[in-house]
């Protein structure tokens, strides 16, 4: 069973917030080239390090878009249309490109293949850190009866209270719990279950359900989410520079603060921004349809030019590596996601006019 709500319309503002956090993961790889190599005490870390913590945020942002997206629907959810469309869409990819970066590596003489390695790189998501959002994401899709179920009867406020609860214990706490319980057994997975994301998915859900209303809502109240969002910008990049490399517990509580007051901030930016727009423009429509491709693509321009730069070209200077590795995978991968966009728009074009023109002869005849 699903459920009806308002009818679906564009929403440009989810369109331009999706590239502007898939835009943000790029740098952040990018940004580690630098973050990974340098200490406090270098300048090229100091400058780097504001805007690299300032985009953490995406990974929790892309979940919540997620949730949006899919409770905007007024159709009743077909689930085996639905996870059809997951795995075609999002799991096929994910492991086509696993496949990828497993081979890459082998290449490069990091390891040598073995199915078992790659079994695992794909069931685990940690062959290169991006992964494991696909593996959390699909958790939450896996679970999409509960939540149409449970969202639909639990009030705003007492789901997302609950969320929280859950985030904190069951999320970032997971695997001294189980230690707790069981301590002869190593947890492994802790880091990539879905509960450490669970807030920002129900706030996705609930703000899907009442759009209208929240837009209009956060858009009445921009200078207090302006605030809230430099706040608790400034406190976490703060903190996480004072204890940069040291073990910090309530720093996670911390992080969930600023991560929800961003994804608040630059949804509701978007929303102003885009407010008397009604729909798409072309290239915008079609850069957002590329945004889950680059996502998990970029990295292999980052991995293998770096090595590059190192080993061929003897490219030492870490600051000229970053800019040299950041120009090519913002366009490396625009260029050739947008061409691969254009390739696929022109085809589906063409097959449709010639399967048009083949049933107007055979109904002529």
């Amino acid at each position: 069973m699903g459920r009806q709500i308002a009818r679906r319309t564009a929403k440009p503002e989810l369109s331009h917030m999706n590239i502007f956090c898939a835009f943000l993961v790029i740098f952040i790889h990018c940004a580690s080239v630098i973050i990974g190599e340098t200490t406090s005490l270098d300048t090229a870390f100091n400058a780097v390090f504001i805007p690299w913590r300032f985009s953490t945020f995406v990974v929790p942002a892309f979940i919540f878009l997620s949730g949006v997206k899919l409770f905007l629907t007024d159709k009743k959810i077909d689930y085996v249309k639905f996870y059809k469309g997951r795995i075609t869409r999002v799991i096929l990819p994910y492991l086509l490109w696993v496949f990828i970066f497993y081979i890459f590596f082998v290449n490069h003489h990091y390891f040598e293949f073995s199915w078992d390695g790659l079994f695992h790189a794909w069931w685990r998501g940690d062959l290169v850190g991006h992964f494991y959002f696909v593996i959390i994401i699909v958790q939450f899709y896996i679970l999409m009866p509960l939540w149409v179920y449970a969202l639909r009867r639990v009030t705003p406020a007492v789901g997302i209270a609950f969320s929280v609860l859950i985030s904190v214990v069951l999320g970032y706490n997971l695997s001294n719990i189980l230690y707790i319980i069981l301590p002869n057994h190593v947890f492994q997975f802790s880091d990539v279950i879905f509960t450490k994301y669970l807030l920002y998915w129900v706030c996705g859900c609930y703000v899907g359900m009442n759009y209208q209303k929240f837009k209009e809502i956060i858009l009445n109240r921009k200078i207090l989410i302006t605030a809230l969002f430099l706040f608790s910008g400034f406190l976490d990049i703060y903190l996480a520079y004072a204890t940069y490399n040291t073990a910090v517990p309530w720093m996670e509580e911390v992080h969930i603060l600023y991560c929800a007051s961003a994804i608040l901030f630059f949804f509701m930016l978007f929303c102003w921004i885009c407010d008397k727009r009604k729909q798409l423009a072309r290239f915008t429509k079609a850069l957002d349809s590329q945004c889950y491709n680059i996502y998990l693509s970029h990295c292999l321009i980052i991995l293998w030019l770096n090595d590059y730069l190192l080993t061929e070209i003897k490219m030492s200077n870490v600051v000229q590596r970053f800019w040299t590795i950041a120009l090519s995978a913002y366009l490396g991968s625009f260029i050739f996601w947008m061409l691969w966009w254009v390739i696929k728009t022109g085809a589906i074009t063409i097959f449709r006019f010639i399967k048009t023109r083949l049933a107007g002869i055979k109904s002529a005849v």
